[in-house]
């Protein structure tokens, strides 16, 4: 178990035992690693919380799952190839195979919820067209019902990003087409929840699209549960907007301090570069120039690691001609560190822009709790029965746990 899902298996664990009812997951998050990190929760928690995990995305180990099923003649229609890392498929014998893979890595007997993770890949294939898609989603709710009628699962939905979409979206999931599958599936179905991003910035689910009535009206118009994801991530045109304020837990590290770390890493590489390179410099390199650029004005952790493991640490590497010790690497690290609370202070910048726009535009309350659980609370006062949010951090739980 590696440090990161320590952290990750602590937080989690109290966040079930401070009250936390729902836990959400998918076959492909870490390769099954995470259903399995849960099972490990499951053991240890005071109560047991609703189960929820997911089918469709084809990714390592899975293919060859998938190539074994197709070589008995199993799950090879409507395969979606989106590359050759990612394929999709709700075909009814993939879902029966990963309900019981599922079922193996959490340790338990049913999942109560099980939905079909974003169908919409079927809108990669060359003439996908609307009544296709829901063809296939009915085809995959007469395997889940049975899957119910069996009692390996509790019930089913889906989730889709593209459930937000307007109506005259050639690629939306629509919920009223959604719904008349299930209703053709059986008149006394278990179709009872959907999943959508949905945050302060993505707000189309109460947009008043059908007839007067927004998403959210038409679900629990249907009597459907509702989870939403990506309450704090929000894609605005290209750029992610983190909407979480970081200063209590990340203070902005010292301009002063940043830069001795940055020259004293630079300084150890370019003398260890001049031993093979004497004329050379690093400095001369283009990826070194773009780095200088960089190191300071990432505007994302995950666009750190990007430059970090990507391009700076393999070069690290090669000037090395190989792995360092812990001590040789000790001075990069630091420096990715560094780059990292940057990072993390660019996007609070970009929060607190948000916020300031958001206490204005009167969508929240100006208040002394950080924006992310003012953000959720209000989020909680819509009609959405679960807010998702990641539980890397035990602060994360501490944060929200009066909302469990």
């Amino acid at each position: 178990m590696t440090h990161h899902s320590t952290d990750h298996f602590d937080a989690l664990l109290s966040a079930v035992n401070k009250g936390c009812s729902l836990i959400d997951t998918s076959s492909n998050y870490t390769g099954g690693e995470s259903e399995k990190l849960i099972a490990q929760v499951l053991k240890k928690a005071d109560h047991k919380p609703i189960i929820v995990s997911k089918v469709g995305y084809i990714q390592g180990e899975n293919i060859k799952v998938v190539e074994e099923l197709n070589s008995i003649g199993q799950a090879s229609e409507d395969l979606v190839k989106v590359n050759d890392g990612l394929w999709h498929s709700i075909h009814p014998d993939f879902i029966r195979n990963q309900v019981q893979l599922s079922l193996s890595r959490l340790e338990v007997e049913k999942i109560d919820v099980y939905l079909l993770h974003n169908p919409e890949y079927y809108f990669y294939e060359e003439g996908a067209n609307q009544d296709d898609y829901y063809k296939r989603i009915e085809k995959a709710f007469f395997e889940l019902e049975a899957l119910v009628s069996e009692g390996l699962i509790g019930s089913y939905g889906i989730s889709s990003n593209n459930f937000i979409l307007s109506p005259e979206d050639p690629k939306i999931t629509h919920i009223e087409r959604v719904m008349e599958c299930a209703q053709k599936v059986s008149s006394s179905h278990h179709f009872t929840h959907i999943q959508f991003p949905f945050n302060m910035i993505e707000i189309d689910a109460l947009e008043a699209w059908y007839d007067g009535l927004s998403l959210l009206n038409k679900a629990k118009g249907f009597d459907l549960k509702v989870m939403v994801n990506r309450p704090l991530n929000a894609f605005k045109g290209e750029s992610l907007v983190r909407l979480a304020t970081y200063d209590k837990t990340h203070p902005l590290i010292e301009e002063s301090v940043a830069q001795k770390v940055f020259v004293n890493a630079m300084m150890i590489l370019e003398k260890k570069f001049k031993e093979e390179e004497p004329d050379e410099s690093i400095y001369n390199l283009p990826l070194i120039k773009q780095f200088n650029d960089l190191w300071n004005n990432t505007r994302t952790p995950d666009g750190v690691d990007q430059v970090y493991f990507s391009h700076f640490f393999p070069f690290v590497a090669r000037v090395w001609g190989g792995d360092l010790s812990a001590k040789e690497s000790g001075p990069f690290y630091d420096l990715y560190d560094v780059s990292l609370n940057y990072a993390r202070n660019n996007m609070n910048e970009m929060a607190k822009d948000f916020e300031s726009q958001a206490i204005s535009a009167g969508l929240i309350e100006d208040g002394e709790a950080p924006l992310q659980v003012r953000l959720i609370e209000k989020y909680l006062s819509y009609q959405i029965d679960y807010v998702l949010v990641g539980m890397k951090d035990t602060r994360y739980v501490e944060q929200l746990e009066h909302l469990f």
